[in-house]
């Protein structure tokens, strides 16, 4: 079974998504994962969720994330203008985070990364797009 998270860096919060995936103004990362049956569990409303165990496990990758990229995450929260050499490095550099916290939790079987919502890599200082660069 495929079971994605959203990942919202700037409120420090994860997301079961299911089975669509929403549009958001914030910049999100969707994780998806491939899980046993073991290591799903259901909420009352009967939707998929990671089994206690195993959303420990990624409680502590998210948490081991979250620390990696912390000036990141406030460059991005506090809207600072970076470059889009810089950006694109510090993305780069997040998915490379993502994927080695989740290699140290094998019952995490990581098989997409997405990086989805408003991230401001051709941003211009009145906020709107600046595709000259």
């Amino acid at each position: 079974m495929k079971l994605t998270i959203s990942l919202d860096l700037l409120e420090e919060a994860f997301y079961y998504v299911s089975p669509t995936k929403p549009v958001s103004t914030v910049p999100l990362v969707y994780l998806t994962f491939t899980a046993e049956k073991a290591q799903i569990a259901y909420t009352t409303d009967n939707e998929a969720k990671l089994a206690r165990k195993v959303e420990r496990s990624f409680k502590a990758a998210f948490h081991e994330i979250l620390q990696a990229n912390q000036t990141y995450r406030s460059e991005l929260d506090q809207d600072q203008l970076l470059g889009t050499q810089d950006h694109l490095m510090k993305q780069g550099q997040l998915i490379d985070s993502i994927v080695t916290a989740i290699k140290g939790y094998p019952e995490l079987q990581l098989i997409r990364v997405e990086l989805a919502g408003s991230w401001p890599l051709y941003q211009t200082p009145a906020g709107h797009l600046d595709l000259a660069e």
